[in-house]
């Protein structure tokens, strides 16, 4: 006998209620899937009448798993046990010698993502079978949201963790490509732009970009830079902006979808994400998806950013770069070793004679020191050297770190054309300050400037200490700092060793006067030197 339209209806009513309170249950108790079907099966079989059923669908690990009741007719598994569909499919019966079976797609949004059938027993009318594909229907589409939820979350987590296992790499760029070429292989992203910098720098080369295409890199800022995308880096404060769409414009604004990069510590405009979707937009779990893998992508980024900046603090950019493009970077060329390396130390002349008589606060100490030692970084990166330290006034740099490539006569040569552009940008920079003046009407001397000395000689060089500093240690260190003391107002002073390095051509017009000799505390031989004397080309 038939059930009548208000039978179905409560059926489906039953069904709906008890199909939740098993869900609901199964969720509080944790059960993986398997179990959680073992326990909800039952309860749909019980209400719509079926005897047996088979269901085929993916679990938490998007792997496919088959759960079959025993009675279920083995001539009917084949309507089942075949390659999920890429489309959904109406339901339909298929009959044997015992009874018929309905057999229905699940899905959402006409994502397959299992097939299931329900046997029943007897011989089914036109009318019954007609009816149990309704009831079937209203079973399958509580299945579609429980399994689509589970399909989701493992979906989402498989992203999250091939996300985040390719950005342990130690090349931020190498692991950057290969979780982006993951992420639009899954969400079917034709174009993506990753824009990428450092909020709290203020350098142009901080902000940088790789291009993808189907996910693989086609040009980036650092090998590859285009003309185009070069134009709108030059506009790195703008193009972070959420309200800037330049780079969307290049992939020809469509379609486009941007997802801003934020730093979580104070919320800053650390990258953005620019993506063109194959046709059309994106569903609500991708985007979903999406903001996972940025948050992912900041996280890594931000670790990114804090060794740039502290690498940074001695290197200049592009040895940066390198550095960070080499996985075992530390152990290869910053842990402590000796080499053979020319150290310059500058000192500003009568600091402190300047900061009793000339400087009228400390604020103001603070300015020309910090304005100085910008100028003085700025020329040591110029000629290759390295940042070591800076003591008091004083600012020590060292030539051959970190790669240790150059020959002696290229360190020796960039050291000594460093201190003659120190000299000559001290002075200037006294004169921009309006210290010149004031340095002259004390009786101090004739302008700002420095005195500096030049050795060489092999150093244990890499980081030191507790707080990783990048120094060196050698009596060559000690030698240089005594030259350096030694030395006259805008006086450059080096070593016979340095002046054996050197080449008679010089980048700069060079003449050397000497040798002479200081004494060197607790050294037997004295220190023979010669002065640097600069001479316009």
């Amino acid at each position: 006998m038939s059930e009548t339209r208000l039978e179905i209806l409560e059926i489906k009513n039953r069904l709906n209620v008890e199909f939740d309170n098993a869900i609901e249950q199964c969720l509080l108790e944790k059960l993986p899937i398997r179990q959680a079907l073992g326990t909800v099966l039952p309860v749909i079989c019980r209400i719509i009448g079926a005897g047996d059923l088979i269901i085929s669908t993916i679990d938490e690990n998007l792997e496919r798993i088959t759960l079959k009741s025993r009675g279920f007719p083995s001539t009917l598994i084949d309507d089942v046990l075949r390659e999920l569909p890429e489309i959904s499919f109406a339901p339909y019966s298929s009959e044997s010698d015992a009874g018929f079976s309905i057999t229905a797609s699940l899905d959402v949004v006409d994502h397959v993502i299992g097939t299931c059938s329900f046997f029943f027993r007897g011989k089914g009318t036109e009318r019954s079978i007609a009816v149990k594909i309704d009831l079937v229907e209203t079973a399958s589409e509580l299945l579609d949201n429980y399994l689509e939820g589970i399909a989701s979350n493992a979906r989402k987590q498989s992203i999250t963790m091939h996300s985040t296992e390719a950005l342990r790499s130690r090349i931020f760029e190498e692991g950057a490509d290969k979780a982006v070429e993951h992420l639009c292989e899954q969400l079917n992203l034709g174009e993506f732009i990753l824009l990428y910098g450092d909020s709290d720098s203020a350098k142009s080369e901080d902000l940088r970009y790789r291009y993808y295409r189907d996910g693989k890199m086609i040009h980036n800022s650092i090998d590859s830079l285009t003309d185009d995308f070069a134009l709108l880096l030059e506009r790195k404060d703008e193009v972070l902006l959420e309200s800037d769409h330049s780079f969307s414009q290049i992939l020809g604004d469509e379609g486009i979808i941007e997802k801003a990069l934020q730093n979580g510590m104070n919320q800053s405009l650390i990258g953005k994400l620019i993506m063109k979707p194959e046709g059309g937009g994106l569903n609500p779990e991708s985007l979903d998806i999406i903001r996972i893998f940025a948050e992912c992508l900041c996280q890594r980024l931000f670790d990114y950013n804090r060794e740039r900046r502290y690498l940074a603090k001695c290197f200049c950019a592009s040895d940066v770069q390198r550095l960070l493009g080499i996985p075992d970077f530390y152990q290869r060329y910053l842990s402590p070793r000796e080499e053979n390396i020319v150290i310059l130390y500058t000192d500003i002349t009568s600091f402190t004679t300047i900061c009793e008589k000339v400087l009228n606060s400390a604020s103001e100490i603070g300015e020309l020191i910090n304005s100085w030692a910008q100028k003085i970084l700025e020329i040591l990166y110029r000629h290759d050297g390295v940042f070591d330290k800076m003591v008091g006034d004083c600012v020590i740099g060292l030539f051959g770190p970190p790669f240790f490539e150059s020959t002696m006569e290229k360190r020796a040569a960039d050291a000594i054309a460093a201190a003659g552009e120190i000299v000559e940008e001290t002075i200037k920079l006294g004169r921009e300050l309006g210290i010149e003046e004031r340095i002259i009407a004390a009786g101090i001397g004739n302008c700002l400037t420095t005195s500096n000395g030049i050795h060489c000689g092999p150093t244990s060089v890499g980081f030191f200490g507790p707080n990783e500093d990048y120094t060196g240690f050698s009596s060559a260190m000690n030698h240089a700092a005594r030259l350096q003391g030694h030395a006259e107002s805008s006086e450059v002073l080096i070593t016979s060793d340095v002046l054996s390095h050197l080449v008679k051509d010089l980048s700069q017009s060079v003449e050397f006067t000497g040798p002479e000799e200081i004494a060197v505390k607790n050294v037997s031989d004295p220190l023979e030197y010669f002065r640097c004397n600069f001479t316009k080309k």
